[in-house]
């Protein structure tokens, strides 16, 4: 008995460290690596977070396009079954002079459209899908699933906060944001019009990030002027690409009047992109 009550308090203090560190590795914008199929990179063991990523096609267009760390030829397309949720559907590279880039056919949901719900039903959805997959008329049968003072009906998503996680409720769920109920969210960045913008060392850009707050697709993407002024001490010799400018990790410049947000900050704490959110 003793041994099993060890045992279950090992289990929940490692369920908890690695809540924790996830929420705060969050905060930094990781995501975005995850997206590009970056690989992280750890200083000493008793750092949770990485310290920086390894990212393949950043720099001068080289006639392939990349996606989530794989190279792709001209006219190659895309599995699907990689850009799930496949919202984009059918992408193939399309590189010219300037810029390696996707052309994808976007699929236009029901829900998109303003079709219609039948009476007393509801559209439901699954992890793997980009739109409905039907729905749910009978609801005498059916889960439900009380995430943070909230109900919700088998099939409906909920988004846990302080999380980049996509969720549905489903049968089995005991409150657990794991996989079958939930997935890591995916940008699909390098299969839209930032695509370039990620190419050339531009900045992905937060907005409402309060302290602590997790940072998980970007809203838009800050490219250099030339006009940014450095401020603030490098902590560590590692950089991050701005265009064709060097920050080095603790630097930062700021910008105002950045669609209508008086001040913005663009600082260097994962190389090799910027971080930048409203101040």
């Amino acid at each position: 008995m003793l041994k099993t009550k060890l045992l279950l308090q090992i289990f929940f203090f490692v369920v908890s460290i690695a809540s924790i560190s996830g929420k705060k590795c969050d905060s930094l914008g990781l995501l975005i690596y995850e997206d590009l199929g970056c690989v992280p990179e750890h200083g000493s063991d008793d750092q949770d977070c990485p310290v920086k990523y390894t990212c393949t096609g950043l720099g001068e267009p080289d006639g392939h396009c990349y996606f989530r760390g794989k190279s792709y030829r001209k006219h190659e397309l895309v599995d699907n079954s990689l850009t799930s949720p496949p919202c984009d559907i059918g992408c193939f590279c399309s590189p010219d002079e300037n810029i390696s880039r996707f052309i994808c056919a976007v699929l236009d949901c029901p829900e998109w459209l303003g079709a219609p719900v039948t009476p007393g039903c509801y559209r439901k959805y699954s992890l793997d899908d980009c739109c409905s997959t039907g729905e749910i008329c009978d609801s005498s049968n059916i889960e439900k699933c009380t995430v943070e003072g909230k109900e919700y009906k088998e099939g409906q998503k909920f988004y846990p906060a302080n999380t980049c996680l996509d969720c549905v409720c489903q049968k089995g769920f005991k409150g657990k944001f794991e996989e079958p109920f939930c997935k890591r969210r995916r940008c699909g960045q390098q299969l839209r019009r930032d695509g370039r913008k990620i190419q050339t060392s531009c900045a992905p850009f937060y907005t409402k990030a309060r302290s602590g707050e997790v940072l998980c697709c970007p809203e838009d993407w800050i490219c250099s002027d030339d006009s940014e002024i450095l401020k603030g001490d490098a902590k560590t010799q590692e950089i991050c690409k701005f265009g064709q400018k060097d920050v080095k990790v603790g630097q930062y410049f700021e910008k105002a009047n950045f669609k209508n947000f008086e001040k913005i900050k663009c600082e260097c704490v994962v190389p090799p992109l910027l971080k930048c959110t409203d101040a």
